[in-house]
């Protein structure tokens, strides 16, 4: 996310998304949806609320919207400041613990979705919304236990995240490779890669 003065990567995705929304506005009318939440120990919390580790969250599949979070907060947005604050305040509630290797240690993966829904501004008969879905991920590096010195909990959470970091590769792997066209992609190995599907 960066800081309010030197904006990391999420907050200037979401400027050029806004600016190329108000150049459109005339036409058509936008709504902004975000939700923002981690993956901590193969468990999903809410990032935008507080005590959010008291309640976890669970991924459901929809006919319609494809892989959802049952339950999470979805805050309207309506510029790029809004977001940066929303961000800041979730990043304070992230896990995060200190390690050998690090002062202060991302213990989760964290996910931004933006969902953006476009109608035109004359009603008509049958009104048709496009919508999309903009994930943008802070991912928790990987550890190797002889560098980090974890034990216990600590080594625990470096397992999973390592875990997830593996599944996410196998997905991407499976993806790319174009001589495996209709090859089985596991989406399902970890909740980070099923909710990205």
């Amino acid at each position: 996310t960066g800081t309010p003065d030197s904006p990391g990567i999420m907050v200037l995705i979401l400027e050029d998304l806004f600016r190329a929304i108000s150049e459109k506005r005339g036409e058509k009318e936008f709504a902004i949806k975000m939700s923002y939440v981690e993956i901590y120990n193969e468990v999903i919390y809410d990032l935008l609320i507080p005590n959010n580790k008291e309640q976890y969250l669970d991924l459901r599949e929809d006919p319609v919207n494809g892989t959802c979070i049952a339950g999470v907060s979805e805050i309207v947005v309506k510029e790029p400041k809004e977001v940066m604050s929303l961000l800041t305040v979730g990043n304070k509630r992230r896990t995060t613990e200190a390690t050998m290797a690090n002062a202060e240690s991302s213990r989760s993966h964290a996910i931004c979705q933006i969902m953006l829904i476009v109608k035109d501004r004359v009603k008509n008969t049958e009104e048709e919304q496009l919508r999309g879905k903009l994930s943008l991920i802070d991912l928790a590096g990987s550890e190797r236990g002889t560098v980090t010195e974890n034990r216990g909990i600590r080594l625990r959470e470096g397992a999973k995240i390592n875990t997830s970091l593996l599944a996410l590769a196998n997905c991407i792997n499976a993806l790319g490779d174009k001589t495996k066209k209709g090859f089985f992609v596991p989406f399902r190995d970890s909740k980070l890669t099923r909710m990205l599907k």
